[in-house]
């Protein structure tokens, strides 16, 4: 009986941990009711992007922290010094293409794709990461999230993923694996690609001096586009020209002539196919590494590592040091997600900072802008920093303006959530209670998910304070378990459906003091309390300064049903007037108020208030009918504002 051997021991460690660590990762997902992996976690390629998007944009990609990054430059170092050895040993596409590719040479179906075919195939990851990188540093969002076929099947088809891309790149991979030699990783991998480009190290030196001389010498304003599609370009042609690296790598591996007996094992069981006992340097493009073919070598001192013998091992010794040093100076050396200042420097300089993690809506690029935004219409802010990798922020403040408290009070998400609506008449009564662990809009979505489940339960309106000061409305003839419903609500997770995915998140409510209060209230003042602040730019509002536009504010007198007919108002007077570029509505008296943001070279506040008074409202739908409807507001006319 043949013994059976392992030829490659320490490569096989390192790709079988990978595999076993995403294994127990997705074990761990569906066993746990809290655990959500984080399989982009050490992502070189997103870290790669989100390094492009800061330098091009002062902005991290979204969900990106200093990790990824650092995971990104040290796989640049690792190619030039070495090889692509993250490819070679790390890679789990690489991993598994290299398995199915097994099988298709187990039944004798995989081919090599070689000449013109081959060279013409190759274009297509230049291609993919010159579009990658374009989309990606235009918003601050990974494109690759659309496609990778990693992320799409590990993250079982986040709302990140374009189905259609994700499924086709999935078949791909797996069929072009075994039916060709790594199909994906020589003509579709854009991390390929890149690595590629840094074995033509002097090409990208070359690029991107020229353009930064032309940048900031003499003072061209050129696109990023412009040395990208240069890059990528001439990678290409350097590929396809010469299918071979220059002076980087450092580290190849050679053949010694007078030592070979020309057996053929190395190229055999190389699986990228190069042809290794032809060669007397191993300069091949797509060479990673792997030592497979140190490892089948019988004749001593035949194959080495520039010409040095016995370090085979020293590859997966490198992979090993480069990650482990990567881990540790990304752990602990940030970068901020956004860094947004609009105060002059010198009100920096006795400004105080205002530190707070846990803030759930800090969960990507354009929700920190999101943020950035409000914090800057607080009188006393100077500036935001705000990292997503613990969703903290730091906020820059005058102490002598605003006090600590106040900014965390105008952090708070006041919540106002209908769950179901009340039959018009009904009867409610009002559960208030004190609520710890609740400050942002996702704490608000999540005890909506929860009080849901609980049923009976017409909505909830909360108002800042120590704990939350919480409204929570039933239906007066439904008996409540005051006891009941602390338990529920003080429950450590929160398993809700999706368009029919399940989602669990863990959950940290605390209640403190409950009470139900003695006086029902009607579905009008149920309505009343539960009036959202309303709020849609429209008719191109960005394009605007602040300055060219005007607002006009008027009051009108409540009525059921009063927030669903504010998007029919935004429908009719968005069509009517292109002028009118916002509605805003707040409810913080008797009776609601709506602002209309409108730009004064094209419209004026008698013609606004002329449209909104209309016996009718006309609505266009999207199918393109277009409908009339009685007007159900009433303005009051001597409480209207007008702010030119």
């Amino acid at each position: 009986m043949k013994k059976f051997k392992i030829k490659n021991p320490l490569r096989l460690s390192i790709q079988g941990a990978i595999v076993i660590l995403l294994m127990y990762m997705l074990a761990k997902w569906g066993l746990s009711e809290t655990y959500v992996p984080d399989f982009e976690a050490y992502c070189p390629f997103g870290g790669l992007q989100a390094l492009s998007s800061y330098l091009v944009r002062g902005s991290l990609a979204c969900t990106m922290t200093s990790v990824q990054i650092i995971m990104g430059l040290t796989l640049l170092i690792g190619v030039v010094l070495f090889s692509k050895l993250f490819c070679g040993y790390i890679c789990p596409l690489g991993i598994f293409s290299e398995w199915f590719g097994k099988i298709g040479t187990k039944f004798k179906v995989r081919r090599d794709i070689t000449g013109i075919y081959d060279k013409a195939l190759r274009s297509l990851k230049y291609i993919l990461l010159f579009v990658t990188f374009y989309f990606t540093l235009g918003s601050s969002e990974l494109f690759c999230k659309n496609y990778d076929p990693f992320f799409a099947t590990f993250t079982l088809f986040n709302v990140d993923v374009t189905i259609w891309m994700a499924i086709l790149s999935i078949v791909i991979l797996i069929g072009g694996s075994i039916f060709f030699r790594l199909f994906w990783c020589k003509y579709l991998c854009p991390l390929g690609a890149i690595s590629n480009i840094f074995k033509f190290f002097f090409v990208f030196v070359g690029v991107m001096g020229i353009y930064l001389l032309l940048l900031f010498v003499f003072k061209m304003e050129l696109s990023y586009v412009w040395p990208l599609a240069a890059i990528t370009s001439l990678a290409y042609v350097m590929e396809v020209t010469r299918l071979k690296s220059t002076i980087f790598p450092l580290l190849k591996i050679t053949r010694n002539e007078d030592a070979c007996n020309s057996c053929q094992l190395c190229t055999n069981a190389c699986p990228q196919g190069i042809k290794v006992a032809e060669l007397k340097k191993v300069e091949h493009v797509d060479c990673n590494l792997c030592t497979e073919c140190l490892q089948v070598c019988n004749q001593d001192g035949a194959l080495n590592l520039n010409k040095k013998k016995n370090l085979k091992w020293l590859p997966a010794i490198l992979v090993i040091i480069l990650v482990a040093v990567g881990v540790y100076v990304g752990l602990t050396f940030r970068v901020a997600t956004i860094n947004v200042k609009w105060a002059e420097d010198a009100a920096f300089e006795n400004a105080e900072i205002y530190n707070r993690a846990g803030i759930k809506n800090i969960k990507c690029y354009g929700s920190s802008m999101a943020f950035a935004r409000q914090m800057r219409e607080v009188k006393g802010t100077f500036g935001v920093e705000a990292y997503t990798d613990d969703k903290s922020v730091k906020i820059y403040y005058d102490p002598k303006i605003i006090t600590e408290d106040k900014i965390t009070e105008m952090i708070f998400s006041t919540s106002k959530v209908v769950i179901e609506k009340p039959e018009s008449g009904v009867e409610i009564q009002v559960v208030q209670l004190g609520l710890l662990g609740f400050f942002d809009q996702f704490d608000a979505y999540y005890l909506k998910q929860l009080l849901s489940q609980y049923g009976d339960i017409y909505g909830f309106d909360t108002k800042w304070g120590e704990p939350v000061k919480t409204n929570i409305y039933f239906n007066a003839d439904k008996e409540v378990n005051l006891d009941e419903l602390v338990d529920f609500i003080e429950c450590k997770s929160l398993t809700y459906s999706v368009k029919g995915n399940e989602n669990t998140v863990p959950l940290n409510f605390e209640i403190r003091g409950i009470e139900r209060l003695p006086q029902t209230i009607n579905t009008v003042d149920f309505g009343r309390r539960t009036y959202p602040n309303y709020f849609k730019n429209f008719n191109k509002r960005d394009q605007y300064l602040n300055s060219e536009l005007g607002i006009i504010e008027v009051e009108y007198e409540f009525f059921e049903n009063a927030t669903v007919w504010l998007a029919y108002m935004q429908n009719h007077v968005s069509k009517q007037d292109t002028g009118v570029v916002a509605l805003h509505s707040k409810l913080d008296g008797v009776n609601p108020t709506i602002q209309f943001d409108y730009v004064k070279e094209i419209t004026n506040p008698e013609k606004i208030r002329e449209m909104i008074e209309l016996d009718s409202l006309l609505i266009h739908f999207r199918t393109g009918k277009i409908e009339s409807f009685a007007n159900p507001f009433i303005f009051i006319k001597e409480d209207s504002l007008v702010n030119n």
